[in-house]
């Protein structure tokens, strides 16, 4: 199994620790967001039925 650094297309990316650590970091901050847009999205669904 190939590690993710030999990918010719995205492996210069993740070719040290840093840039691997960098991603890491921006994938979290993504994913959070991503929860926080589900739960505002869903709380809106609930408040829209509810008053309509």
């Amino acid at each position: 199994m190939n590690s993710i650094e030999e990918d010719p297309i995205i492996g210069h990316f993740f070719d040290t620790a840093e840039k691997k650590a960098k991603w890491l970091v921006r994938v979290k901050i993504v994913y959070i967001f991503w929860i926080i847009f589900v739960i505002i999205g869903f709380i809106v669904y609930v408040v829209w039925y509810l008053l309509g």
